[in-house]
């Protein structure tokens, strides 16, 4: 088997020697965080030109200044050499599980790709201190081969080759930092199977199904003719856009999660939404302006847009001036964006738990930065749902787990006098 890993990157992270020296230069990014601590909670945010968040039940503490503790430390040293611990990982779990030989040609190929993703998914909850992140995860992987009709055992042995070979790759203890994820995740494994359920329903369902059914045979024009009929016929634009839109594109995830569906069909339904509500955009009721912006944004590593654009677009008809970033958003970029345009409240959005911290460093540099420091930050995607104090820990100033109940957050906050 042809040896993956460069010599210099070997000899680097697992020698003695470059365990050490690696372990010095985490703990003076540690020791030297640029990032000053707020000392503000989001009630005595008081700018006249800011709009500060409501008083309400999600309103965080005051910041804590981060400190390295252990799950941190090694969660670092876990993402820069998550190859080299894959492979480790992955000639373990072909030494020890037969079976496992047949999950992919060449299967150590394919296996040295999937345990790399599952030590960045590790690192990335172990960084956000919460176990139940790294469950979520193989809990949709559980899904996924079960859908594909593979042996969980395999994925559980893949659980126990990365325990293995995280007791040597990493410091002492280190391994043991990582135990309470890797037994979350083993629960996700063992316990009863999730039932991932359709996503539309309910009251829109009929339209949402046979919007569905016109993307899945192609046909964008009887896919829009779909929701322009029934808009004919009564539904409002803002229930098009919450109670069909939206659900299908989370249907249309799952599918093809679940393998029922290609990565250029799930494309294809992402460009015919977006066509769609340009269409609902001029149905809307538009409201006298408001004098308020809103900056929306997602951060690194989130590709996905839509809900942003439709939580902008609810907050256009409600008044608000929106500046919509899209997609894959640079800190630097969406702190620069929020100061020159003004903007009274940032909406950040985050899928994976892999971007938790793209969206950590975003908060961080908007609040280090003083023209918008007082900001207000709500936060929205689904790895803020898998882990509900999440928002609290990245220092945001709330959180929604609906496009509704963000705009309702943003439509209640109030102007300081």
């Amino acid at each position: 088997m042809p040896d993956l890993i460069p010599d210099h990157q070997r000899t680097r992270v697992l020698t003695t020697t470059g365990i050490k020296n690696y372990h010095k230069k985490i703990a003076q990014v540690h020791d030297h965080d640029p990032t000053p601590p707020r000392t503000d909670t989001p009630e005595s945010i008081s700018h006249p030109q800011r709009i500060p968040t409501r008083p309400n039940p999600q309103s965080p503490a005051p910041r804590v200044p981060s400190v390295p503790d252990t799950a941190a430390f090694n969660a670092e040293i876990i993402q820069s050499s998550a190859r080299v611990i894959a492979a480790d990982a992955a000639e373990r779990l072909l030494a020890q599980c037969p079976q496992a030989h047949a999950f992919g040609d060449p299967p150590f190929q394919a296996w040295h790709e999937h345990l790399t993703a599952r030590l960045t998914e590790l690192a990335a909850a172990m960084r956000a201190g919460e176990p139940n992140l790294f469950r979520a995860r193989l809990a949709w992987a559980r899904a996924a081969f079960e859908s594909r009709a593979l042996d969980l055992a395999e994925l559980s042995a893949s659980l126990t080759a990365i325990a293995h070979a995280l007791a040597d790759q990493l410091p002492p203890g280190g391994a043991d930092a990582a135990r309470p994820y890797l037994d979350a995740a083993a629960a996700a494994l063992n316990g009863d199977p999730a039932h991932h359920t359709p996503e539309i329903g309910g009251r829109c369902g009929d339209i949402a199904a046979r919007y569905l059914l016109a993307l899945l045979e192609g046909d964008r024009r009887a896919a829009t003719e779909v929701i322009t009929d029934a808009c004919d016929a009564g539904l409002s634009p803002q229930d098009a856009m919450l109670e069909v839109l939206i659900p299908v594109e989370r249907e249309v995830g799952r599918m093809w999660h679940l393998g029922e569906l290609a990565v250029g069909e799930e494309h294809f339904v992402t460009a015919t939404a977006n066509l769609v509500l340009g269409t609902l955009r001029t149905r809307l009721p538009m409201a006298e302006p408001n004098g308020r912006s809103v900056l929306i944004a997602s951060v690194i590593g989130n590709s996905h847009e839509l809900a942003g654009r439709v939580a902008g677009l609810l907050l256009e008809s409600a008044g608000w001036r929106v500046i919509d970033l899209g997609s894959e958003t640079p800190a630097p970029d969406l702190v620069r964006a929020a100061a020159d345009f003004r903007a009274d409240l940032i909406i950040l959005g985050a899928m994976l738990s892999t971007q938790a911290e793209a969206a950590r460093r975003a908060i961080a540099a908007i609040r280090a930065d003083p023209d918008t420091a007082d900001t207000p930050v709500i936060v929205g995607g689904h790895v803020f749902d898998e882990a509900p104090d999440l928002w609290k820990k990245i220092d945001a100033d709330a959180h929604a787990r609906t496009i509704a109940g963000i705009v309702e957050l943003a439509s209640s906050t109030s102007r300081a006098g």
